[in-house]
């Protein structure tokens, strides 16, 4: 495939694995706990640089039970821990090791969602940018799977300097996530995801809700993106691995142990542009959902064919 103009990625990234939900508080706070100490070590980049388990903010306490106090200096380092009760309210505390193993013990109980977030300070006071949150997440529509999710800010891949170690970190942070998941049902690596209700750009322009696709991502793909993981039984709709690297759309297919696979369409995140999403869409058409994706009103630059796959042309 011929390399793309580059092109500007959106303000943030997200790395995502989504796998059945463990049978237990146990087991579910095993799974956590391994994706949050990952991702705090390796994606964190220099924000992370003042971030360490024996961190204390108590003396900042006030900033979150005091109302409206400021979280700090502007350029300061702030880190929240954040649990989403299944009364749908959240609490966030500040971070001290006190708190981290309180957090964990939240983690057990199975809520909707729990978050780790680091961030610098922001002129108003408040956690602005850069930043970084690292959540488990189990939707109250679809208890039976969880999504385990990185978001970061890609100042870094804006910088010349730093993109390649950037793009490296979350390229090895996922390989190793997706290896380490034997039940892993999608993944992937994208620019355009919906933050609010953490759906993929395909599932936001089809009106699709993940408790649409999550029963079905054993032959299903939720989206698509610069790197797909897929589920054995989408690897197998689509023609197995072989026929995956036969369709040159991707720079890289990588078979996993459980027999999915880990796709990744060009070298550099940089060069995702659109003649390299049209060729992944055709390549992934025969595991989409059906619909032609229509574009929506987004401050972001979508990744995708506005296509209905279902009416490509087969060979």
């Amino acid at each position: 495939m011929a390399v793309e103009r580059e092109i500007r990625l959106n303000s943030s990234l997200r790395a995502e694995i989504n796998l059945p939900c463990p049978e237990d508080g146990s087991a579910y706070r095993e799974v956590a706990e391994a994706w949050f100490t990952a991702a705090l070590a390796e994606l964190a980049g220099a924000l992370g640089e003042e971030f360490g388990y024996d961190l204390d903010l108590s003396a900042r306490a006030s900033a979150i039970t005091g109302g409206n106090s400021k979280y700090g200096d502007p350029g300061s380092f702030w880190a929240s821990l954040l649990v989403t009760r299944a009364s749908g309210r959240m609490v966030e505390t500040y971070w001290s090791p006190k708190n981290w193993r309180t957090f964990l013990r939240d983690v057990e109980k199975m809520p909707p969602e729990a978050k780790v977030q680091l961030a610098l300070v922001g002129n108003d006071g408040f956690p602005g940018e850069p930043w970084l949150d690292v959540s488990v997440v189990r939707e109250r529509d679809a208890p039976d799977w969880i999504a385990l999710v990185v978001d970061r800010t890609t100042e870094e891949f804006a910088d010349t300097g730093t993109r390649s170690d950037a793009q490296n970190r979350w390229t090895a942070f996922l390989g190793t996530q997706a290896h380490a998941h034997e039940s892993i049902l999608f993944g992937g690596v994208a620019d355009d995801a919906e933050a609010a209700t953490g759906r993929t750009a395909l599932e936001a322009t089809l009106g699709l809700f993940q408790d649409d696709t999550f029963p079905d991502l054993d032959s299903v793909l939720r989206g698509y993106a610069w790197i797909t993981v897929c589920s054995p039984g989408v690897v197998r709709a689509l023609g197995g691995v072989g026929r995956l690297r036969d369709s040159a759309a991707f720079f890289a297919v990588e078979p996993l142990a459980c027999g999915g696979a880990l796709l990744r369409a060009t070298e550099n995140i940089w060069e995702y542009g659109p003649d390299a999403v049209h060729a992944v869409f055709r390549a992934l058409a025969p595991a989409l959902p059906p619909g032609e994706a229509s574009p929506v009103i987004s401050s972001d630059t979508l990744r995708l064919a506005f296509e209905d796959a279902a009416e490509l042309e087969r060979p």
